[in-house]
């Protein structure tokens, strides 16, 4: 497959323009909320150590919108150091849910996006804060939650996404940013979905690079020692760009044009199977993120022992 150049990322119909006319129209029922907090489906799942394995395929999904290509190109050091990115992201975003004092985790995390702001290369201003661009970053995020459960967990209940999708307009709400484009409730949330995989995204310069990541020579992250990292880079990034690729969502897989065959079903099936048994068997604590941990210990050391709601099983 040919690459696409920087020049080309806004060719094939998938250009800023043409994101911004590709607008959202949500339904009168939109407004449902669900609380966040201990007890909440997101305050158990989204801390899952399994998620880590659905990274990929969230960071690659907001990378399909051609605004989002645009500002990694024109102002971060992901095609320098993509494991930094991913590290300066996804902890702040954690601390949202398990950190203290939320909404001042949330402004924070809103604030790194002000500077970011530009011209596409078809011509047309784009910015980060911009609610259209910003929600749907937003909402790759809770999708994971559902993602991940139901690639390497217990599926959730039809009941239980609708929790999570209500609970995820109540973490936007968070941001104290626009509701022009925030909705709740699971029937928007499902025709969005299919909206933007069918009129927004597409493949890009900054796609392309995350498909051939494992031939770039990227910089250690901070728990490979340097010495190593060139002896293994090539088959964890290669065995982390197979594992993207098998957890994407087939529409997108041929959006990219990302190659998936049969044996790589098969063998990505016995993956699942083999993540799925070896998460019950850790201990407690080694099933979450050391963030999503420390903030579960701080709110069971807060209050009285409660009877587990939320937990993943």
């Amino acid at each position: 497959m040919t690459a696409i150049s920087q020049e080309e990322s806004w060719a094939r119909g998938n250009s800023v323009a043409r994101a911004a006319a590709a607008a959202y129209a949500k339904s009168e029922s939109w407004d449902v909320s669900a609380p966040l907090g201990p007890g909440s489906l997101t305050w158990g799942h989204f801390g899952d150590i399994r998620s880590f394995l659905i990274l990929g395929r969230a960071g690659t999904l907001q990378n399909m919108h051609p605004v989002l290509d645009a500002a990694l190109r024109q102002h971060s050091n992901f095609f320098a150091d993509p494991m930094d990115r991913f590290r300066r992201s996804v902890e702040p975003i954690h601390m949202m849910i398990y950190g203290d004092d939320p909404q001042q985790r949330a402004a924070t995390v809103r604030d790194f996006h002000k500077p970011i702001k530009g011209t596409g290369d078809d011509g047309a201003r784009y910015h980060a804060m911009d609610p259209e661009v910003y929600w749907w970053t937003h909402v790759t995020f809770y999708e994971s939650v559902i993602a991940t459960q139901e690639l390497f967990g217990t599926p959730f209940t039809e009941e239980q996404k609708r929790q999570i999708v209500a609970e995820g307009l109540s973490w936007w709400r968070l941001y104290g940013m626009s509701e022009r484009p925030a909705f709740g409730s699971y029937e928007d949330f499902q025709r969005y979905w299919a909206h933007m995989l069918r009129d927004v995204l597409g493949r890009n310069f900054t796609t392309d690079f995350a498909r051939d990541i494992h031939r770039k020579k990227v910089p250690a992250p901070p728990f490979v020692p340097s010495a190593l990292w060139p002896l293994v880079r090539y088959p964890v990034m290669a065995v982390g760009g197979w594992v993207t690729t098998g957890t994407m969502p087939p529409q997108a897989r041929e959006i990219l044009g990302w190659d998936w065959r049969r044996r790589d079903e098969l063998a990505f099936a016995l993956f699942r199977r083999a993540v799925r048994s070896g998460w019950r068997l850790l201990p407690q604590r080694w099933r979450y993120i050391p963030t999503a941990w420390r903030g579960m210990e701080r709110s069971r050391e807060q209050a009285e022992p409660s009877s587990g709601a939320g937990r993943p099983g």
